[in-house]
């Protein structure tokens, strides 16, 4: 990243205008200096007579949770800055973009819901009259105890979205499940963005939900490859972790159909057909492979090359098929992080340890001989071995052979990526240590559960994982370990969490893995579901059609909102006090209390405790927010880190792991049962349990197959030949600061991204509105020529309202048809068409 005049590097170029900008401002020149202008920056975050500075959190689901202050003046915030992070004095973390920076519009905007409102037209139609709080609560409690009498206690379901990060009132509150575990409700848990988690944690084991080295890490990478991802626009505040690494000599491989701002700034950049990244990545698996370039020592060490796996049951081989019995021992039961903590009445009433059973897989030894793993003194990562008639081969014997279906010359065809560049590939990313980022754009097809298990299975083969400049994962949210998922009050759930994907044909049907389930009332908070989750149209017409009652709590006018019956508003992020404990900061971050809730909003705690007091719990939710925050953060765990909800407070944010940077799986420590990575996968599970049919052989492994819908020849193929992809912008994130009009001044409206070859084949011009659509909906935006867009595809910049098209929604167009294993929203596996919009 070297100027072609004068070589200057970016943090060179910076200290030189600093520099001469002072000398300027000595010789008396007219021109404002950078350091003038940092210095009245500085003088503008300092609390004054008038004017009170407090410490909030942005807290969108962009994972930044970026600090910002809050300037209040006569009880109003009247301006937003950015605030700098005590736990790392180095600046590195400190940042805000516009759409933090543009929060005062989400507060006072005209779009903020004052008060509690009933439906009095039909659904949809956005007819409301006002009603108290005491009316709109003596209404939900009237209509769910009803429900509850008529069709069972699990009829009443409760959902949310990313939209509050917080520990009491947001998506880490355990208090929702507090309350509705009381009354035995369902809780509909929203089903995006866990193909790359269930791909990499089958592997490795579970760290949490997204799991990568500390971006500051990359620098220390030799090669950083982003499969999927424009961390420019999706994750702003990693961008410049990126380009540091970048500017130290870090070479950047860009892996992405599209020509990204990302991918324009990277050293290469394969524009690779949709969905085939598994192929891609066991094709540089069978490089590796067939130049006998991998680790051995690693992976006799550390995977499960060795271990025997039988033919007949697709088992490991263990030493209790030999005749060795196993051993049995109580082991401690983990804490619960904040990444797996959806089920958070899980574990009440569980003993403190578990029983283990020590069965170790048989390998075969150097001499030839069958014994435990850990007995081996070198174990053989090729081999058969003939178990009573019954003969077994080394997992990476199978791994082999999946593996070496894959020439290059064959993913060629596949991925659109020639043979050479994939060698070539092949031999970078055996020159660590590589850093492996997984985006979510192979996440989003019903394939890609392989991808994120392919690129897990390409560090086994490497060794380059768990040390510094060495990863693969997904690298957005880090895990928070130690929090308390149970508070006092919270009982058991007593029926198990159901994926949102399953809802449709439970709300069809009225059944549950066959047995009568109706749901009948379905509460929403901190998300905006029939903008965000897949197929609108089924949402609207099988979900929200067979409610009876629909209640939505939230503080600004939505999609979802206009379909409710009762909706209520919840206060902003900046009117209560909070902890946000799920961070790529790595820190827990103290959000106050900047002004009081405007109109008559109220925090989502609030609504639980009046909730629970009209259902006859008056003593369900007695202890204060703060209270609250202490048995959420005050844990064994974290105090040995020194972190308690007081430090917390006076602190403002506290960094939550031992060392910096954070490298997870150090020192080769994974959590699967053997402790090894576990690229055959022994006894493949599924996400959500609902009785779905899966192919178990095929889960065993890495594989490459078709996702659903998008690729040629699909069953859609005759109707639909365009692969409809989504980018997260800058100007959103999710469906939040849609109405921004702050924003809207410099992304106006919706369009959808077309290569010119294909929106010629169609006779659609550079700025022509045009109908995108297929059999489940359509949407109208404005068509912008794009070269950068790989032919046959076409993307367009995610969750705008369904108000603010033409015609329409984005979300219409979107399959709901999901990976039985992954169980995950299928975001880009659609095949649409275009046609030039004529709207009379």
């Amino acid at each position: 990243m070297k100027s072609s005049q004068g070589g200057l590097t970016r943090r060179s170029f910076l200290k030189t205008t600093g520099t001469l900008a002072g000398a300027a401002v000595v010789a008396g020149a007219v021109t404002p200096s950078l350091q003038a202008y940092a210095d009245e920056y500085a003088l503008g975050q300092i609390e004054t007579e008038q004017e009170q500075v407090f410490c909030g959190v942005c807290r969108g689901n962009c994972s930044g949770t970026c600090k910002i202050n809050l300037h209040v003046v006569d009880g109003k915030i009247v301006k937003t800055s950015r605030r700098p992070f005590n736990s790392f004095p180095d600046m590195s973390i400190d940042r805000i973009c516009l759409r933090g920076l543009s929060q005062v519009y989400n507060i006072y905007g005209p779009n903020r819901i004052q008060y509690p409102m009933r439906r009095v037209g039909e659904r949809g139609a956005g007819e409301w009259e006002r009603i108290t709080w005491d009316e709109a609560v003596d209404e939900i409690a009237q209509r769910w105890q009803e429900i509850r009498e008529k069709y069972g206690d699990q009829a009443i379901a409760y959902t949310r979205g990313s939209g509050n990060l917080g520990t009491v009132s947001g998506v880490a509150s355990p208090m929702f499940n507090v309350f509705f575990n009381k009354i035995n409700s369902t809780q509909i848990k929203i089903a995006r963005d866990q193909a790359n988690t269930r791909g990499i944690n089958r592997v490795m084991g579970t760290l949490g939900d997204w799991v990568l080295n500390d971006p500051s890490d990359y620098k220390n990478a030799k090669t950083l490859f982003v499969w999927g991802a424009n961390i420019t626009d999706a994750q702003i505040h990693d961008w410049h972790f990126v380009a540091d690494a970048q500017e130290s000599g870090t070479k950047l491989v860009v892996i992405d159909p599209v020509m990204t701002q990302l991918a324009a700034k990277a050293d290469v950049w394969i524009p690779i057909r949709p969905a085939t990244d598994a192929a891609l990545a066991l094709s540089m698996m069978y490089v590796m492979v067939d130049e006998d370039a991998i680790n051995k020592p690693f992976m006799k060490a550390h995977t499960c090359a060795p271990f025997l796996v039988r033919e007949d049951t697709g088992k490991f081989l263990r030493m209790s098929d030999l005749g060795v019995e196993p051993q049995v021992i109580e082991v401690a039961r983990g804490q619960v992080s904040a990444a797996s903590s959806e089920n958070k009445g899980a574990s009440v009433g569980k003993s403190a340890t578990v029983k283990k059973t020590i069965d170790p897989p048989a390998v075969l030894d150097v001499d030839g001989s069958v014994v435990a793993v850990d007995d081996a003194s070198d174990p053989q990562i090729s081999g058969t071995y003939d178990f009573e008639g019954i003969k077994c081969r080394t997992a990476y014997d199978l791994l082999k052979d999946e593996i070496m279906q894959y020439p290059p010359e064959k993913a060629a065809e596949i991925c659109d990526v020639t043979a050479e560049t994939i060698v070539e590939l092949a031999h970078i990313a055996l020159d660590g240590p590589c850093i492996h980022r997984l985006g979510w754009g192979s996440n989003s097809y019903t394939n890609g559960v392989h991808a994120a298990h392919a690129n897990a299975t390409m560090a086994a083969l490497t060794g380059q994982i768990g040390y510094s400049g060495a990863g693969t994962g997904v690298g957005d949210f880090k895990p928070c370990w130690g929090i308390n998922a149970v508070v006092k009050g919270m009982t058991a759930a007593k029926y198990p969490m159901i994926s949102a994907l399953f809802l449709p044909e439970i709300m069809r049907t009225g059944k549950y893995k066959g047995e009568d389930y109706p749901i009948k009332s379905l509460y929403v908070y901190a998300g905006n579901p029939v903008s965000n989750q897949v197929n609108t149209n089924e949402y609207i017409n099988d979900i929200i059609g067979n409610l009876d009652f629909f209640v939505v709590a939230d503080y600004a006018f939505t999609d979802t909102t206009k379909y409710a019956d009762i909706v209520l508003p919840a206060s902003h992020w900046f009117e209560q006090e909070d902890v946000v404990a799920i961070s790529a900061t790595q820190c827990f971050i103290h959000s106050e209390k900047a002004i009081e809730p405007l109109y008559e909003s109220k925090p989502d705690i609030e609504i639980l405790r009046l909730f629970a007091e009209k259902m006859g719990h008056p003593d369900l939710i007695t202890y204060t927010d703060d209270e609250y925050m202490s048995m959420v953060i005050d844990t064994p765990a974290l105090k040995e880190l020194g972190i308690t909800y007081a430090a917390i407070k006076e602190n403002e944010d506290m960094y939550w792991y031992a060392k910096k940077p954070w490298i997870p799986w150090e020192n080769a420590s994974f959590r699967t049962e053997s402790g090894r990575m576990e690229f055959y996968v022994e006894k493949p599970t599924v996400q959500f349990d609902m009785g779905q049919e899966f192919d178990v052989e095929r889960e065993h492994l890495p594989r490459y197959f078709h996702p659903a819908e998008a690729y040629e020849g699909s069953p859609m193929w005759d109707k639909y030949k365009l692969i409809l992809l989504s980018e997260r912008p800058r100007f959103r994130v999710h469906s939040m600061w849609a109405d921004n009009a702050y924003l809207r001044e410099l992304d106006p409206e919706p369009t959808i991204k077309m290569n010119p070859k294909d929106a010629q084949e169609r006779g659609v011009k550079d700025g022509d509105y045009v109908e995108v659509y297929n059999d489940r909906g359509h949407c109208v935006a404005k068509c912008v020529y794009n070269n950068g867009i790989r032919p046959g595809c076409m993307v367009y910049p995610k969750s705008w309202q369904a108000y603010q098209h033409k015609a329409g929604s984005w979300s219409e167009l979107l399959t709901s048809e999901y990976d039985p294993v992954g169980v995950n929203e299928s975001y880009f596996d659609n095949l649409v068409e275009v046609r030039v919009w004529n709207e009379g």
